[in-house]
């Protein structure tokens, strides 16, 4: 039996789908970060193929067609890398490489104009104009951007935790569920905690939804790190939105920072409309990975390999 393959390569997991020929998912397997920027092209590489073999796992078959959509490959040497990888690994597959925003747009089914939100361990804002071509904002590391994101909001809760301990800030709600997560009984502490983790930038990411969680309950320095994350992506959108030349446009939102952010995703939203950015639709995508499959599909169909 022949299927196709579409994959999300993100900065937090990896997830693969296995398609029929129609596109109907059978089957989906998860491996950890391919985002080769915080990784590694080899780390990268492996998390790819044990996402892909794990979906293939009880589908012995051919793969007609492969989409592989990466966060963190927008330049056409990672493109043209990942590719070869690709090609060599699953001979006779017809492949394609694209960025996170492709397939993020695919799964929103906007097939022109859009605009692209993906916050969460890393944030990044695309927009596809009428004739196709991508702008991007953001999306530049997390030494260079990445505001508004899960890691940035990381970063805020463990800088306000310390704040307070030095008495240089208020006293946060953050200081004890921040302990509790770490398994550390001081502030002090924290600092080996997180530097000598495996992954640093993911475990600092994850901290994200204590802050949500103290901000439900009115803490004024959960808040404010949350109004401020929200006011950095709404202002990453302002600047990508008249360059689409448009007055009004579609939206499409992908993360679990954002997703599974209610405060955040709410002062999001408030901060757009005092900007006067203004959305036909919005939807909400919790599996970029069907917008691979869809792309996956067409290139299946295409014959091209």
């Amino acid at each position: 039996m022949n299927y196709i393959i579409g994959v999300d390569g993100g900065g937090t997991k990896t997830v693969a789908l296995l398609a029929d020929l129609d596109g109907q998912v059978i089957a989906r397997g998860v491996n950890g970060p391919s985002n080769y920027n915080a990784v590694g092209f080899e780390a990268a590489c492996e998390a790819l193929a044990s996402a892909i073999d794990m979906a293939r796992k009880d589908h012995p078959g051919e793969i007609s067609a492969l989409c592989l959509g990466l966060a963190g490959a927008g330049r056409q040497d990672d493109i043209e890398r990942f590719q070869l990888w690709a090609t060599e690994k699953f001979p006779g597959t017809a492949v394609k490489i694209v960025n996170d925003a492709e397939i993020l747009l695919a799964a929103g089914s906007f097939a022109v104009e859009a605009i692209a939100l993906v916050c969460g361990t890393g944030s990044i804002v695309y927009g596809r104009t009428t004739t196709g071509e991508l702008i991007r904002a953001g999306g530049w590391g997390y030494l260079f951007g990445d505001e508004g994101s899960g890691y940035s909001i990381g970063v805020a809760a463990l800088r306000a935790v310390m704040q307070a301990h030095d008495g240089r800030g208020p006293s946060t709600l953050l200081t004890e569920l921040v302990l509790e997560r770490r398994g550390v009984s001081s502030p002090p502490e924290l600092v080996r905690s997180i530097y000598g983790a495996e992954s640093p930038r993911l475990e600092v990411a994850s901290l994200a939804d204590l802050v949500e969680q103290v901000a439900e309950q009115g803490d004024t320095v959960a808040v404010a790190i949350l109004e401020k994350a929200a006011r950095e992506l709404a202002q990453t959108i302002a600047v990508v939105y008249p360059k689409l030349d448009i007055t009004a446009s579609p939206l499409v939102v992908t993360g679990g920072t954002i997703l599974h952010g209610a405060y955040l995703k709410a002062a999001f939203y408030r901060a757009c409309e005092t900007l006067g950015l203004k959305f036909t639709v919005v939807r909400h995508v919790s599996e970029p990975a069907e917008g691979a499959v869809k792309l996956a599909q067409i290139l299946s169909l295409s014959g091209i390999h």
